[in-house]
């Protein structure tokens, strides 16, 4: 996996061309409950993209922390970087990197190397779906110093649409195929809806569902589930 970082990096070193394009996308959701409760919910999203010519670098990252009367209940966090260089007006193929820590479900760290195509169904300003087919790599370190190791196919598919000029939506949904363990496969999916106040900020509520078939050992839960409403800055 390190070795896709460098390439990915370095592909972003080499092209300063002047005609990329650069966007961004930072997302804050801060929850807190006084009184004879007391609960404070913070998440974090960032996302950003360098596109040139048929190239596009990708950064993701999501961090989630959550405390009750001061005992902490949740921390995850999550990083990503993809490359992907386009071959048709539909079809590109891309190489992605994953990093993402999560305590409160036995991991102590867990690096994923995905290799596949994405493949665009529909590309207007309005609407927006596809779809990517790929392999994944994965190597997980746990908290009870034991070790996993597998590999996946993955299925990710999207759908947003811009509904009217005020709000939009976005569905999507990744499963995960555990080649090496049969049982042990991931399904993950997002619903939400962005209400739009001006060019830049907009308010966003989500519902995030994480699933995992056969869990770290400890764990006590294959699915967890996260509703958010957040603050988002898109330029």
């Amino acid at each position: 996996m390190k070795a896709i970082f460098m390439m990915l990096v370095l592909m972003l070193m080499l092209c300063s061309s002047a005609f990329a394009e650069f966007t961004n996308e930072s997302e804050v959701g801060i929850a807190s409950a006084n009184g004879n409760t007391r609960t404070q919910t913070y998440t974090i999203n960032q996302s950003n993209q360098y596109k040139w010519d048929k190239d596009t670098l990708g950064f993701k990252a999501r961090y989630l922390n959550a405390s009750a009367q001061s005992e902490e209940t949740a921390r995850y966090f999550m990083t990503s970087l993809r490359y992907e260089r386009s071959v048709s007006s539909r079809l590109g193929l891309f190489a992605m990197g994953t990093f993402e820590k999560d305590r409160f479900a036995n991991i102590d760290q867990r690096r994923a190397s995905d290799l596949g195509g994405r493949y665009h169904f529909i590309e207007t300003e309005k609407n927006k779906f596809f779809s990517d087919l790929g392999y994944r790599y994965l190597h997980e370190d746990r908290l009870d110093d034991t070790h996993a190791y597998s590999q996946y196919g993955r299925l990710y598919v999207e759908w947003a649409k811009q509904w009217q000029d005020s709000y939009s939506t976005k569905l999507w949904v990744e499963y995960l195929p555990n080649f090496t363990t049969q049982k042990d496969w991931l399904l993950n999916s997002e619903a939400s809806l962005t209400v739009i106040m001006t060019e830049v900020f907009s308010l966003k509520s989500a519902f995030l569902l994480r699933n995992d078939n056969s869990p770290a050992p400890g764990v006590d839960y294959k699915t967890d589930t996260l509703f958010t409403t957040s603050l988002v800055a898109k330029f």
